[in-house]
């Protein structure tokens, strides 16, 4: 993924990048020097925290344990799509529409979260005056 198809995806998803690093590929092994340099990865701070982001041998790696909420990635994934890997903080991607997609999931889920936790505050503290 180069840097232009790295800020298409945040883009089309919504997110704003506030900053990025280029990064060396973390799949392939030193011995595979040309592709671990033909194919970076991205590190990308949002408003949310540190995305982590690049290309595997055939997936996409999206990784978000660098934010500052918790969204497990079998949230963004639709049914059927179960087996597609993913943990506590990622998701897989077997395609750029497909990283568009989890990405502009990822954001609503994270809007959601912190409407709900506005909405719980403001009925604390009605309740508690």
């Amino acid at each position: 993924m180069n840097e232009d198809q790295m800020k298409a995806v945040f883009l089309l998803a919504g997110i704003e990048i506030q900053q990025h690093w280029k990064l060396e590929n973390e799949y392939w092994p030193d011995a595979y020097q040309e592709l671990k340099k033909s194919s970076p990865w991205w590190l990308v701070k949002t408003e949310w925290g540190m995305i982590k982001i690049g290309w595997r041998k055939r997936v996409i790696s999206i990784d978000w344990s660098g934010c500052d909420f918790k969204v497990d990635g079998g949230q963004l994934l639709e049914e059927g799509e179960q087996w597609i890997t993913h943990w506590a903080s990622g998701v897989h991607a077997y395609s750029y529409s497909k990283v568009i997609e989890y990405l502009s999931k990822l954001g609503s889920e994270v809007l959601h979260a912190r409407w709900e936790k506005e909405e719980a505050a403001k009925t604390a503290a009605e309740h508690s005056t």
